[in-house]
């Protein structure tokens, strides 16, 4: 199951050889006696690549909680005579890890000097069957039954702009966003869908501008810079709220709550190393989602 696997990983016979350290035709003749064994066909051939059935990407997946698994009993019983040293993989979204990060790092520094933390920075998703990550500080909710998701708290989105568009662009309610020109955080095109809650219910607004950024310290940048509204987290818009720099438009109106979570595989709690950072993470998030700002 181990060439399949890597196969998979890989996305081609000659990769999986490589890096398994084997010939290619003893590759293919794993994945045609697993074949054959289970009735059943796991990849599509082409010439120069390979694709998963549909049944083979189920395997896949299989394997890798497995494997999964596997890493975590060796974790434990290491741990059992080392302690709680080693390394711990974080996934976080850009805006908030570097939160997190800035808490995190100095406090496992000072608890657990043998303890070495990563944290990948990035919007996707991480793939948490992937040993290579230990837990994700997610943001919205986690549709995946394979792991604990535990809630942290919620933060929610402000519209704000420099002080100088609000002036020349007065807004009475949502709608009037139509028309103004508005910055959004997406990689493909400009426009979204913005939504406000307020006492008299929910509205939706389609608005759309001449930038989109997929990165939302650039985004409020160029909300400082006047070139149009933006709808930006709290946590990300409150020191230049703070300061004036930009100012927060129609406040009886505010985005809808936005959950965050900490996920990590089932078991691995059991890792010292993984629960000592799980603990951590556990009192900080909350005290990051919950400190009082400019928007009370």
């Amino acid at each position: 199951m181990i060439g399949f696997h890597t196969v998979a990983k890989t996305g081609g016979i000659s990769a999986a050889a490589e890096e398994l350290g084997m010939a290619k035709s003893g590759v293919s003749r794993h994945v045609a006696l697993l074949e054959d064994h289970l009735g059943v066909k796991l990849l599509e051939r082409g010439a120069r690549s390979v694709k998963l059935t549909p049944i083979g990407e189920v395997l896949d997946q299989k394997i890798a909680s497995v494997l999964a698994e596997i890493d975590l009993m060796e974790d434990i019983a290491r741990e059992e005579r080392v302690g709680v040293s080693g390394q711990v993989n974080i996934a976080a979204t850009p805006d908030f890890g570097g939160l997190v990060a800035n808490k995190l790092f100095p406090m496992a520094r000072e608890l657990y000097p043998d303890l070495t933390l990563v944290m990948q920075l990035e919007y996707g998703f991480a793939d948490m069957q992937d040993p290579g990550i230990d837990i994700a500080v997610r943001i919205v909710q986690v549709h995946d039954d394979r792991l604990v998701a535990k809630e942290m708290g919620t933060f929610r989105r402000v519209l704000v702009a420099s002080p100088e568009l609000c002036k020349t662009h007065q807004l009475k309610d949502p709608s009037d966003l139509a028309d103004a020109p508005c910055l959004t955080f997406r990689g493909d095109r400009p426009g979204s869908i913005w939504r406000f809650e307020s006492a008299s219910g929910e509205v939706a607004v389609s608005v759309s501008g001449p930038l989109a950024v997929h990165n939302f310290h650039i985004l409020l940048d160029l909300v400082e810079a006047g070139l149009g509204f933006g709808l930006i987290p709290e946590f990300v818009a409150r020191e230049k709220l703070e300061t004036g720099e930009i100012v927060r438009c129609l406040p009886g109106y505010r985005a809808p709550p936005v959950p965050v979570f900490l996920t990590f595989r089932p078991g691995a709690r059991r890792v010292a190393r993984i629960d000592a950072v799980i603990k951590m993470c556990e009192e900080i998030v909350p005290e990051i989602l919950s400190r009082k700002n400019a928007l009370s």
